[in-house]
């Protein structure tokens, strides 16, 4: 019996660390502003992901102002890479695709955090960046936001979006969260 007792205690042990894992893996990533928040799938090792970082270090609308040297962060744990963004400079989204392909490994999901304003064209609506020339498509309308309102969001933009965006295009995203602000 005490052998029993001692199992499921060790059991519970192991299995805490794995559902806080799988917890944090379908939670939503929080960018703050600047940062562009990549999600990868089957990284599992920092040694296996060098050449990943390396290659997402070389895109030309990333700012290397992390504490690491190549400007890309990793946490394993969760498959995300965190880079800054030179916020003047259009983000290359098929780079982006390519540098992840080329590292061995398949993307997930963007996450970012924008300041900009919201437009309703042609029945959809648009949030627009203050500081680049990025557009994206949002999924829903902002509820409670006329257009032309200075908002801040946070968005997520999933693979297949990405796949299909080209340099200067309008890329659907869906908001997490939106709010109207001032600058």
């Amino acid at each position: 019996m005490k052998k029993l007792i001692l199992l499921f205690v060790v059991l519970s042990f192991l299995t805490s660390p794995l559902a806080a894992v799988a917890d944090e893996l379908d939670t939503p990533a929080v960018a703050k502003p600047g940062e562009l928040i990549v999600e990868i799938n089957g990284v599992v090792c920092s040694i296996c992901a060098k050449g990943l970082k390396k290659n997402l270090a070389k895109l030309n609308f990333q700012s290397p102002v992390l504490t690491e040297k190549s400007g890309v962060k990793i946490d394993i744990r969760s498959g995300r890479l965190v880079l800054h963004r030179d916020l003047t400079k259009p983000i290359d989204f098929g780079a982006i695709r390519t540098a992840v392909k080329r590292g061995g490994y398949e993307l997930a999901k963007l996450y970012m955090h924008l300041t900009g304003s919201v437009e309703s064209v042609d029945g959809k609506w648009l949030l627009t960046e203050k500081a680049g020339a990025n557009k994206f498509a949002l999924a829903k309308a902002p509820a409670g936001l006329p257009k032309g309102s200075t908002v801040t969001a946070r968005i997520t933009i999933n693979a297949s979006a990405v796949a299909k965006a080209k340099p200067g295009q309008i890329v659907p995203a869906e908001v997490v969260e939106i709010t109207n602000s001032v600058l």
